[in-house]
């Protein structure tokens, strides 16, 4: 009877840590370790639910009784769209690769082992977001040109297309021909 207790209390244990191991991120280092290391999120933007609001961070209740129903849906959509085009402003054309940097990437890929994203939920396009389970590979030293000290780049490979991925922002900067 205890060799049965101890032996499902092991598989148990074995199942927990086979769960785990999924959820940590490629690169073997779970989340809390690299939160300690220094490495800081990107800064959250909160979307105001009308645009009178948007100056106001803690808007008070209106406290009126006949007052007209807002229309909450074309407001967040109207702010919606003026988020949308500002962050397409933001995120004009990133820099162009040229084929030396895209064979120096190429490299890059070979040496660190990199394996393709096989399961893609983002558009590969300037500013898209890119999600956090997808790992970032330094850039080679060739290309450290491109990277800003306030975002850093590194580059995820898709197929045999290479993209260039703030580190900070996770938004993509440039996306290889392929």
């Amino acid at each position: 009877m205890r060799h049965l207790l101890l032996f499902s209390l092991i598989a148990a244990i074995v199942a927990v840590g086979a769960v785990a191991y999924q959820f940590m991120p490629r690169g073997g280092r779970p989340p809390e370790i690299a939160r300690q290391q220094g490495v800081t999120a990107p800064p959250v933007r909160s979307i105001p639910m009308r645009p009178s609001d948007a100056g106001n961070p803690n808007p008070a209740p209106s406290g009126g009784g006949g007052a007209k129903t807002p229309d909450v849906l074309g407001d967040v959509s109207k702010t919606l769209d003026e988020l949308r085009t500002r962050d397409t402003a933001d995120s004009a054309a990133g820099p162009a690769l040229n084929p030396t940097q895209v064979n120096a990437l190429r490299a890059q890929a070979e040496r660190r082992h990199a394996r393709p994203v096989t399961r893609m939920t983002f558009a590969l396009e300037p500013g898209t977001t890119v999600p956090q389970q997808v790992y970032l590979h330094p850039l080679p030293p060739e290309l450290a040109s491109l990277s800003q000290p306030s975002d850093p780049l590194g580059f995820c490979q898709v197929g045999d297309r290479f993209v260039l991925v703030g580190t900070v922002s996770r938004r993509i900067v440039a996306v290889s021909k392929g």
